[in-house]
């Protein structure tokens, strides 16, 4: 009480201005930082130019918060505001993330196992620092005005507000144009305008989802033709957060890939992912779908390529050590690892990669039909790099052992990542020796490739789920690799050297999953795109 004597009360205007310049001075760093790169100013006109941001933003902030100004709203929401903003400003700073739809995707859609990844003494001191605000916003004396005469300021700040910006965006328009034209490299770093719309977009798209969801079934036509003497089994293995260029099997001067580079494998040097993040990635990759065309509504409301092949007759297994499957196998037999397995790779937490293989070889004596079996690994899901593999796999050393990434040096960072894939290296090569077990009976193939790649600090950037648009290389390219069993090629009329030759082709993608698949079981269908079906051109006779 005492603290409220002391301050002067204020309007809900006044105290909106306030709140405004507070989240242009403290919450926006990113943006600001953003801004020094994009505008090529100098001089006195940079100083201008950035004093025209800085009264741009608050009068954005201002007409941004009007409309939540009246008794019962004014402060509950500044103080939601000042502390999801304050959330915000932690995993920009701290991660150089940019939050767009994706990243709201990926909030809304993670377990608790990856959000106590990401908990931090940082994360508690920047929402502490939030809760300043918030509290203040409680404590200051607010004098309400009779309502004809405060919806009259509110309007006056209203027109204020719109002139101001007016003003600021005219006087730098030749520079502001190209800004908010390519929107990926500013907007989604100016808080808390970018995660408010990301979230009202992303809860918006799953009402409508959710309202109208009729999965459509595809591939009815759907048959699989016999060919070979064989059954085929293939196991494939979604990787998690691996970048193609720290596999020593890619030219990368690391033996990230010991055990594979003594293996048969084929090595395909240029794929793309179809997106940054896994809840973009795992659903495009087994969708009709190009990347392209992709969205996330036709990924939840259409069938998946495991439809597709469980229609035929085939037998299809979703085995996850992951978040989870993204629905991409909810109509098909799916089973989470138990984190409190008795194995040696669980700790009743989180399990090891290798988990996914206890109980396989089982499953698999009992195949009496062609079978496809997705493993979704756990790879190098960040931040805490450190704890996705067992201590006789840290073969580079010092390691970076916190999830405070910005903390580390880069060597560390460098060191704990070459680990993972180090480990998923030899995690690989244990489903080849699996599947070897089987050969004589089978026909079978692995087929590994990431659902995307991983910032490692260039340019301040850590982690993935940047923008497709402006993400770095680092993000989209990753490594994909194929084994096949003894005789499997043969059997299948495929030419294993047409295979080579392709191993450096530049346009291979994410997109290549689903006909390639398609193409691997002799399934016919409309579906079908043989132009990317990674093997139609090297089946004997094609």
């Amino acid at each position: 009480m005492l603290t409220r004597h002391l301050l002067p009360a204020l309007t809900p205007n006044r105290l909106i201005m306030l709140f405004a310049a507070v989240l242009v001075a403290f919450y926006n760093f990113p943006a600001w930082g953003a801004l020094a790169s994009l505008a090529e100013l100098t001089g006195l006109k940079r100083v201008l130019f950035e004093v025209s941001f800085a009264v741009f933003l608050w009068a954005a902030f201002c007409l941004l918060l009007l409309p939540f100004s009246f008794r019962p709203l004014l402060r509950p929401v500044i103080s939601l505001v000042a502390v999801t903003g304050a959330l915000a400003a932690y995993f920009m700073n701290a991660y150089g993330v940019a939050i767009d739809r994706v990243m709201m995707q990926n909030v809304m859609e993670t377990n608790p196992g990856e959000v106590s990844a990401l908990l931090s003494g940082k994360m508690v001191v920047y929402l502490l620092l939030g809760l300043v605000p918030a509290t203040l916003a409680w404590l200051w004396p607010v004098r309400y005005q009779p309502f004809l005469h405060g919806l009259l300021t509110k309007l006056a700040l209203a027109f204020s507000a719109t002139l101001l910006l007016v003003l600021a965006v005219v006087s730098f328009y030749s520079t502001y144009a190209p800004l908010f034209r390519e929107e990926d490299k500013l907007t989604h770093f100016i808080n808390p305008t970018a995660y408010i719309y990301a979230t009202a977009k992303v809860a918006s798209e799953k009402l409508a989802i959710k309202r109208d969801t009729v999965i459509q079934p595809i591939g009815t036509d759907a048959k699989r033709v016999a060919q070979g003497q064989r059954k085929k089994l293939m196991i494939f293995v979604v990787g998690e957060t691996a970048r193609a260029d720290h596999f020593a099997l890619n030219g990368y001067p690391r033996p990230t890939n010991p055990e594979l580079s003594q293996l048969d494998v084929l090595n395909f040097t240029q794929v793309h992912s179809c997106g940054t993040s896994t809840a973009v990635s795992v659903p495009c990759m087994f969708s009709m779908f190009p990347r392209k065309g992709y969205t996330d509504k036709k990924g939840k409301t259409y069938e998946s390529l495991l439809d597709v092949l469980q229609r035929t007759g085939m037998k299809v297994l979703w085995l996850e050590n992951n978040s989870d499957c993204k629905g991409v196998c909810r109509r098909v037999p799916n089973r989470d690892i138990p984190k409190t397995q008795p194995s040696p790779f669980c700790d009743g937490q989180r399990c090891l990669d290798e988990a996914l293989l206890v109980g396989l070889e089982q499953y698999i004596d009992t195949l009496d039909e062609d079978t496809i079996i997705v493993l979704h690994s756990d790879g190098s899901h960040g931040p805490e790099y450190y704890d996705r593999y067992p201590p006789d796999q840290q073969v580079f050393a010092p390691v970076c052992h916190t999830n405070q990434l910005g903390s580390c040096s880069q060597q560390e960072l460098v060191n704990v990542y070459d680990n993972t894939i180090h480990y998923t290296d030899h995690f690989l090569a244990q489903v080849v020796d699996l599947l070897k077990h089987n050969q004589q009976r089978l026909d079978t193939a692995m087929w590994y490739v990431s659902d995307h790649g991983e910032s490692l600090g260039e340019k301040g950037v850590y982690l993935h789920a940047a923008p497709y648009s402006i993400a770095p290389e680092a993000q989209t390219h990753v490594p994909m690799v194929l084994w096949f069993g003894q005789g499997a090629l043969a059997d299948t009329g495929i030419d294993r050297g047409c295979l080579q030759a392709k191993e450096n082709q530049a346009d291979l993608s994410h997109d290549y999953v689903f006909h390639s698949l398609l193409g691997w079981f002799n399934v016919n269908t409309n579906l079908y795109q043989g132009g990317l079906d990674l093997f139609r051109t090297c089946r004997k006779g094609s």
